[in-house]
């Protein structure tokens, strides 16, 4: 009998993962292919070559993501692993769940409480005979999506497909400001600063949930710092993901220097050639983002950030062989002996300890998780701060 328990649980799994990996196909099979018609009947009429080119990257992208979800389908079949439950054998997960469910104090820290969370929502979205009492609360609250660096070549704001599920399932709105990857963090601030202000005017009932992404919680802080504790009080809070708070060393590698060395041609023959100077990769976005800048500006400022809102905080790691190609590409360039995601070490993102904030830990994964063609849970992500949140008291 315990074979035959056994055996189904593991057939009810497999079942599981395809249909998990089918849906994520047939998300990416609409929406790519109503992009791939669309970009098709622009490229039709532009004249543009840069705007040629865009639209060729774009097609480009929905077909290797239509092609990637298909492939992890045909995968799955072949994937007989087990899928563990790692709160199921915990006492202490059992009793953190329990006690989140029906609102009562727990004694754990607040890494505990988010992990658990988020290992009980993975779990019950990756098999679907598993029920959890978790529930994802109904709140008055807007998320404000805040991509990173050179955002520009995906399609999608960073975790808007998570966002899109939380829209369809509980009615959460999302928005997602615009701002430029290849900029520095004070002009960002600034674009923040007018699209808020704008937002919050036209809609003075709604109040905002910041959710960061890699550079865009840096732009966030320089936004935060202009504004002090005059901040709307539309605004609630504030969460971090695999943003480098403390800074990213990778900027100081020495394949960087070299390229900006080359890049720094001399002024006369760039625009003479160009037409104007040349930055082969953003000299003052790296300057910004460099490690040595980040702990000066986070220690000089963080007194002169709101005090209302929350501040929340989560990092990833990854092993090169479980990355995304692009982050194997950056762990073997950028090559650092302390954890990290492929960009950002574990360290960087997460708070000081003089600073009054939430640190939810490190969870595995690497630092492209928020795209659209990952096959991350970003909608166990969300939840799970929206839960933690909510049991927290803080939305």
């Amino acid at each position: 009998m315990n074979a035959i328990n056994v055996f189904s649980k593991s057939f009810s799994q497999y079942r599981s993962r395809i249909k998990k990996r089918k849906d994520v196909l047939n998300y990416a099979k609409t929406t790519s292919v109503e992009e791939i018609i669309f970009n098709l009947q622009k490229l039709a009429r532009l004249k543009d070559k840069k705007d040629i080119l865009k639209t060729i990257l774009s097609i480009t992208n929905s077909s290797i993501w239509l092609s990637r979800s298909a492939f992890k389908v045909m995968k799955s079949y072949f994937d007989i692993s087990s899928m563990e439950n790692l709160n199921l054998n915990s006492e202490k997960a059992q009793d953190i769940v329990a006690n989140v469910t029906n609102k009562r104090t727990v004694d754990a820290s607040d890494q505990e409480i988010f992990h658990t969370i988020y290992h009980e929502l993975v779990h019950s979205h990756l098999v679907s005979d598993y029920k959890t009492s978790l529930k994802v609360p109904q709140a008055n609250v807007t998320i404000v999506l805040i991509s990173g660096v050179l955002n520009e070549i995906f399609s999608t704001p960073a975790f808007k497909r998570g966002a899109e599920a939380l829209l369809d399932q509980y009615n959460y709105k999302h928005i997602a400001p615009i701002v430029d990857g290849k900029k520095g963090a004070r002009e960002n601030s600034l674009a923040l600063k007018k699209q808020i202000e704008e937002y919050i005017e036209i809609n003075p009932n709604e109040r905002l949930w910041f959710f960061c992404f890699s550079k865009g919680g840096i732009d966030t802080l320089h936004y935060l710092r202009s504004k002090g504790d005059k901040l709307s009080p539309n605004i609630i809070g504030f969460s971090f993901i695999a943003t480098p708070i403390m800074g990213s060393d990778h900027i100081n590698n020495r394949l960087l220097k070299l390229a900006n060395s080359i890049g720094k041609v001399p002024e006369v023959l760039s625009k003479k050639v160009l037409g104007k100077d040349v930055d082969l990769i953003a000299s003052e976005l790296q300057r910004s983002l460099s490690k040595n800048f980040r702990e000066s500006w986070f220690k000089r400022n963080h007194k002169h950030l709101p005090t209302k809102p929350f501040y929340t905080a989560i990092a990833f790691e990854s092993k090169w062989h479980q990355s995304h190609v692009w982050m194997m590409l950056t762990k073997a360039i950028f090559r650092s002996q302390k954890s990290n995601d492929g960009v950002v070490d574990v360290e960087n993102a997460q708070f000081p300890y003089y600073f009054n904030g939430h640190n939810l830990g490190v969870l595995d994964g690497h630092h492209l998780v928020g795209s659209r063609s990952s096959f991350y849970d970003q909608e166990a992500l969300m939840k799970a701060h929206i839960i933690y949140l909510d049991y927290k008291k803080l939305l």
